[in-house]
C-alpha cells in the first residue's frame, strides 16, 4: 500500500495525556446539546440524504470563544492542498498546539464523550483514532474548495473503520455569498439534498460510508485574508463493512457533479487521487495552467 507518511510521531493522541484526560468531566466543556441525546439520535437516524445532524452551541461559550482566539493564523507550516479539486490548508500535529486547542482533541478522544456519539448515532463499537488520520485544523481560504467526494473508509495504519465525521466550524460572521456551505448530496450524485450555513461554535455530524457524498464544491469568495476555519475530527471502528481488500478506500474517492463541465485533464486527476495526494508535478503533466482563482 502507497503511504506518504513517515513511520515517525503517526500517533497524535498520547496514551498518557489521555488517561489524564479522562480523569476529568469533561461535559463542562460542551454545550447544552449533551442533555438532548435521545432527540439528537432522532434527528440522526431519519435525516436525508444520509444520517447526520446539526448542532449550534457545540461547546460551552467561553470554550468556543477561546478556540477561535487560539486558531493560528499563520499557515506556514501546514500542509496545502492546492488543485482543481481541493483547495485547502490542514494541520494534524496537534500536540503543538496551545494547551486549550490541543485538548479539544483528547476531549473528544475520551470515553465519556465518545458515548455520548454512540447513543446519538448507534454504533455501539465506535472508538477514538489515535492517529487523528486526516483530522485536525482546517483552513479554506479565497478561492478554497473541496470538491464532492467520499473520505477514505479503510484506516491506513489502524486497519479500522471510519464512521463519523465530526466537523466543528471556528469561523466568525461567514456570509453565505461567498460560498463554503458544506453540500451533502444524495447516493448517485445527482442532487444536493442539504447545505449547512457556517456558523460559529456550529458542529455537523454525520456517518461516513458508500453514499455519504458530501463537500464544498462552490469556490469561495471571501476576501483575502479571512478563511473558513474548521476543526475536524473522525471515529473509527473494528471494520463494519467487509470487502476484498482491494475494494476499499484508502483515500478519499472525488466525483464531478452533473453542473461540471467535462476536462479530460481534470478525470486523470480524479483518478489519481483515490490512490495518493495530487502532486505538483500531476498538475505539470495535466493542468499546467490551471490557477486557484479558475
Amino acid at each position: 500500500m502507497y503511504n506518504e507518511y513517515s513511520s515517525n510521531n503517526l500517533i497524535k493522541i498520547e496514551k498518557e495525556h489521555l488517561k489524564n484526560i479522562n480523569e476529568e468531566n469533561c461535559l463542562k466543556y460542551f454545550g447544552e446539546w449533551v442533555n438532548n441525546l435521545e432527540e439528537l439520535n432522532q434527528k440522526f437516524n431519519n435525516t436525508k440524504p444520509f444520517e447526520h445532524v446539526v448542532i449550534d452551541n457545540f461547546l460551552e461559550e467561553s470554550y468556543a470563544e477561546r478556540l477561535y482566539e487560539l486558531f493560528p493564523e499563520n499557515f506556514e507550516n501546514w500542509f496545502i492542498y492546492e488543485n482543481p479539486v481541493e483547495v485547502k490548508y490542514t494541520f494534524d500535529n496537534i500536540n503543538e498546539l496551545p494547551e486549550e486547542l490541543k485538548n479539544y482533541f483528547y476531549y473528544l478522544s475520551t470515553q465519556q464523550i465518545t458515548e455520548l456519539f454512540r447513543k446519538i448515532t448507534n454504533i455501539n463499537n465506535l472508538e477514538h483514532d489515535e492517529y487523528l488520520h486526516g483530522a485536525g485544523l482546517h483552513a479554506h481560504p479565497k478561492h478554497g474548495r473541496l470538491n464532492i467526494h467520499l473520505d477514505y473508509e479503510k484506516h491506513p495504519f489502524s486497519g479500522k473503520e471510519r464512521r463519523l465525521n465530526v466537523i466543528l466550524i471556528l469561523t466568525k460572521n461567514w456570509k453565505s455569498e461567498w460560498n463554503g456551505l458544506n453540500e451533502l448530496w444524495d447516493e448517485n450524485v445527482t442532487e444536493c439534498i442539504k447545505k449547512t450555513d457556517n456558523i460559529f461554535n456550529r458542529v455537523i455530524l454525520f456517518k461516513t460510508n458508500d453514499i455519504s457524498w458530501h463537500g464544498l464544491p462552490e469556490k469561495i469568495n471571501c476576501p483575502e485574508n479571512i478563511y473558513r476555519k474548521s476543526l475536524a475530527y473522525y471515529y473509527v471502528s473494528p471494520l463494519n463493512n467487509i470487502k476484498d481488500e482491494s475494494k476499499y478506500r484508502s483515500k478519499a474517492v472525488f466525483v464531478k457533479r452533473p453542473c461540471d463541465k467535462y476536462d479530460e485533464n481534470l478525470e486523470e486527476l480524479y483518478k489519481i487521487r483515490p490512490n495518493r495526494r495530487i502532486t505538483k508535478e500531476d498538475m505539470k503533466k495535466y493542468m499546467p495552467y490551471w490557477k486557484k482563482e479558475d
